[in-house]
């Protein structure tokens, strides 16, 4: 095999919990919204109605979480995403689906590079972190569209590595445990290709 046919190697793991969702705007005349978050780490399109059925599929870059009704929807689902490359922003969108079209109801970015942040956000190393963040949100006429509060946890490859170790009985199965836990909910795209690097010890 080739260097050019080679696999890319991974930089980590980013683990996006997406907790719950404030005072968004009500799209519905009856009833409650029936929201959906989408994270992406690729440019999204802010057109105010699609198909529900022509929503792409997930990716590795690009992932959605579960439907959740209210205006203040608690979600509390982690969504995991192979880092091959320096990530740079994060795309967040709030959904809500319909039978036929859905409509966006907020949408906001988070700049990972920013140097105000001091770095805290920073995929390209070698250093675990873990950061809460409450996202401010617009709607589609520039107004506020509420607030989205996320955990954004990165794992970098050598972490990953030093969990697969095995020191001692103890300290083993205790990483074992902890990495577990980090892919328990991951998306079906993502499971093969994070379980191809980080070993099947896990």
């Amino acid at each position: 095999m080739t260097a050019s046919s080679s696999p890319q190697r991974l930089k980590g793991i980013l683990a996006v919990t997406v907790l719950k969702a404030n005072n968004l705007m009500k799209s519905d005349w009856f009833g409650e919204n029936d929201c959906y978050v989408l994270i992406s780490f690729e440019p999204l399109s802010t057109e105010a109605k699609v198909k529900a059925e022509n929503r792409k599929e997930q990716t590795e870059t690009y992932q959605k979480t579960q439907i959740h009704d209210a205006s203040n929807p608690v979600f509390n689902e982690k969504l995991i995403f192979p880092v091959a490359d320096e990530l740079q922003t994060m795309y967040v969108q709030v959904w809500d689906s319909d039978y036929d079209k859905d409509d966006l109801l907020a949408h906001g970015t988070l700049n990972l590079l920013d140097d105000e942040q001091d770095g805290r956000f920073n995929t390209n190393t070698d250093k675990e972190w873990l950061h809460t963040v409450t996202l401010s949100m617009f709607n589609e006429k520039g107004n506020s569209g509420g607030t989205l509060e996320v955990v954004l946890h990165f794992i970098p490859e050598t972490v990953m590595a030093y969990m697969d170790k095995k020191f001692d009985a103890a300290q083993a199965e205790l990483k074992k445990k902890l990495t577990q836990k980090i892919v328990a909910k991951m998306t079906d795209v993502a499971t093969e290709k994070i379980q191809g690097y980080i070993g099947n010890g896990i």
